[in-house]
């Protein structure tokens, strides 16, 4: 969220004893001031993580001088799915309403004049699964400091990384010291790794039954139904779409994982030995693994081909069974390659990315995925899916490999389209 939004949501009301009310910017020239101490901790017993926050409300608008005027209320935000919503000062409980989704007006139960301060505190739960918690740490104010607990067992990941972390008994403690920005959002992703069940189905394909297994963690039964019904759908699709049928001669196992078994990827394909899927991951990256079950049949030599391929036959499978989700996912992508094209551009054919994906690795890493899908998404837009399943068809006969002079020759092959950008995104 953008610091003019920042700016909005800290905004107070003051009322003047000529009873005009006007809507104030927040840490305008000392005008007010917010301390923020908040603090999560996640309680998996309880399947929630309990939000307390202190907020301290300093009035230093000189606008209000001599009895002119006071600030009666404070507007915040709190996160989608808060419940248990509690607010009160050190002495009775505060009045609140929702004026916009997630967007909250509480009332003090004082006036605050100036030079005066107010502090009032701010309680509420977000429901996790057992073994998995992801939600995000929105915080607003002047100088905020934050502190998140968590049980030992799980397995924690942020998506910042200046914290500091101390080490209980039974629980780790991550810790962002007073003053640090909070413009940038923080998002958690915990799990504890206990004993997996198994779902298990069965995909009726073109030419054989494939069995699914479904490993999932105790407690997200939900996810894993999801899963598997997701499966059985893009197995099917991607025959069709692919113009060939299931390649491997193997089955398909899919395990609930976190970001250590992925190696920090949404999902990983190990062939036989099945797929890992972060437990966070949705179905883009579940129809992009399944891919690389016919990626690798088409005996490609470079990255960009397994992957530039994988994405698009996820947005195209997602077309037919979540269209607005594959407009929105091809969007994001593209213009994700456009932002990051004139700090990272490099040709395809130099793309190699790292066994696992770290904070100084990612950008590097993420453009080659986009510029991968970029390159693979406007040819289907000029050649179409049935030259494109020609093509398929043909690097799948080549079991020498196919390298970049063998793909422009097959492709050249399968339609009259001017396919000329092709070569400017592998060299270029």
């Amino acid at each position: 969220m953008g610091s003019s939004k920042k700016r909005q949501i800290l905004a107070g009301t003051m009322l003047f004893l000529f009873l005009c009310t006007i809507n104030l910017t927040a840490a305008s020239g000392n005008n007010i001031f917010t301390d923020v101490s908040s603090s999560y901790e996640l309680i998996p017993e309880e399947g929630i993580v309990k939000v307390s926050r202190e907020i301290t409300f300093h009035n230093n608008n000189p606008d209000t001088k001599y009895w002119r005027g006071y600030y009666s209320n404070y507007n915040a935000y709190l996160p989608d799915g808060a419940n248990c919503i509690k607010v009160f000062d050190d002495e009775r409980s505060m009045a609140f309403n929702m004026v916009d989704e997630g967007y909250y007006v509480f009332y003090f139960n004082n006036k605050v004049w100036y030079e005066d301060s107010y502090r009032f505190y701010v309680e509420y739960e977000i429901e996790i699964n057992k073994n998995t918690a992801v939600f995000t740490m929105n915080e607003y104010g002047d100088n905020v400091e934050v502190t998140l607990e968590v049980p030992s067992e799980f397995e924690t990941h942020l998506s910042r990384n200046d914290y500091r972390v101390e080490d209980k008994l039974y629980s780790s403690v991550y810790i962002f010291e007073k003053g640090q920005d909070w413009n940038k959002a923080c998002k958690v992703n915990s799990v504890r790794a206990s004993q997996r069940l198994t779902l298990k189905d069965t995909a009726h394909l073109t030419e054989r039954d494939v069995d699914i297994e479904i490993r999932y963690w105790e407690g997200e039964e939900q996810w894993a139904q999801d899963i598997m019904k997701t499966t059985i759908e893009s197995l099917n699709l991607l025959e069709k779409n692919w113009g060939i049928a299931y390649p491997p001669e193997y089955n398909i196992t899919i395990t609930q994982a976190n970001l250590t078994e992925t190696g920090g990827y949404g999902g990983y394909n190990q062939g036989s030995n099945g797929i890992w899927l972060l437990y966070t991951s949705n179905h883009g990256i579940l129809v992009h693994e399944l891919a690389h079950y016919w990626t690798r049949a088409c005996n490609f030599d470079q990255l960009w081909m397994d992957e530039g391929y994988a994405d698009l036959y996820a947005y195209i499978v997602l077309s037919e069974i979540e269209p607005e989700e594959a407009e929105s996912r091809r969007d994001r992508f593209l213009r994700k390659y456009e932002n990051l094209y004139g700090e990272h551009d490099f040709p395809l054919s130099d793309w190699s990315t790292p066994k696992t994906l770290n904070t100084d690795t990612e950008e590097h890493v993420d453009f080659g995925y986009k510029k991968a899908f970029s390159l693979t998404y406007t040819l289907y837009e000029t050649i179409g899916v049935e030259a494109l399943q020609q093509a398929n068809k043909e690097f799948v006969e080549n079991s020498d490999g196919i390298d970049n002079a063998d793909y422009l020759e097959i492709i050249e092959s399968v339609s009259s389209a001017n396919t000329f950008f092709v070569e400017e995104y592998l060299y270029n």
